[in-house]
């Protein structure tokens, strides 16, 4: 985020607030047809009780942050990239336990720590953001020369936390069974398609939105899943690990699908 905030202009974001319409097809996609797609999903196919928990879970909390590792990749678009993650986790904060409790059984009551989840959004979210655009504003050529480092420090930590948690995303992905995991990567290509879709014309928006739409929030999914009453956490949280990995490959193969593309385009303008 602070990397995004760097590349950020106060004209930027005054240009990406007059762009309603993407905004308002951003959370349509993460908060009415995803949601939609997971409830679908659930009463078709043949899920356990604690997974499609978790996928319903999963449905109704967008905002994934790991989605910045590709979508900043995707030229001209790490702007929305950053602006999606930040919008998208903090109207899931409060609009996701309504959604949770329409969709989840009735003897299941939702329950969200606001004061953690609202901390996450303001520590991790908006103040690298806001620091970065006040330094963009004031030392242009020192924002330049520090959002590389930034960012590359950035895909180096997430690689480190990919390495660190692998053996528990292999146990989690065992737990949960090869039906479960197949049933999830269709849920996820769905929602990749709606975000797709939903993301217009613009070359630069679809696959962004595309991303952001099918990497789901998993942390505060967690975060809500340890107040669920009608499972023991480990329940709800094996399925939800193993989304986890699921959500990366299907991301890394549009990203660099894009970036061929990108740098194809560039090579035949330069003919």
């Amino acid at each position: 985020m602070l990397s995004v905030g760097l590349q950020t202009t106060a004209g930027d974001l005054r240009s990406l607030l007059k762009s309603k319409g993407l905004l308002l097809r951003s959370l349509l996609a993460n908060f009415v047809a995803v949601p939609i797609v997971g409830i679908v999903l659930v009463r078709t196919l043949p899920f356990k009780p604690e997974a499609a928990a978790a996928l319903l879970l999963l449905a109704c909390t967008p905002g994934g942050i790991s989605a910045l590792q590709f979508t900043t990749r995707i030229k001209g678009a790490s702007l929305f990239a950053g602006s999606s993650a930040f919008l998208l986790t903090f109207v899931a904060v409060f609009l996701s336990p309504p959604l949770l409790t329409l969709v989840l059984p009735g003897d299941i009551s939702v329950v969200i720590p606001y004061g953690r989840a609202l901390l996450f959004v303001v520590v991790f979210l908006l103040l690298p953001l806001v620091a970065g655009t006040l330094v963009r504003s004031r030392e242009e050529l020192l924002a330049e020369k520090l959002s590389k480092p930034c960012a590359i420090i950035s895909l180096v930590l997430f690689i480190v936390v990919l390495v660190l948690i692998m053996s528990l995303r292999k146990e989690a992905m065992n737990a949960v069974g090869k039906e479960a995991l197949l049933y999830m990567l269709v849920f996820i290509i769905i929602s990749m398609a709606v975000g797709w879709f939903m993301g217009g014309p613009a070359k630069d928006t679809r696959p962004v939105l595309a991303t952001v739409t099918g990497m789901r929030h998993v942390g505060l999914s967690v975060l809500i899943a340890t107040g669920l009453n009608a499972f023991p956490d480990q329940a709800v949280q094996a399925p939800l690990l193993a989304f986890s990995a699921l959500m990366v490959p299907p991301s890394m193969l549009l990203t660099a699908y894009m970036l061929i593309r990108s740098r194809k385009a560039t090579r035949e303008s330069q003919k």
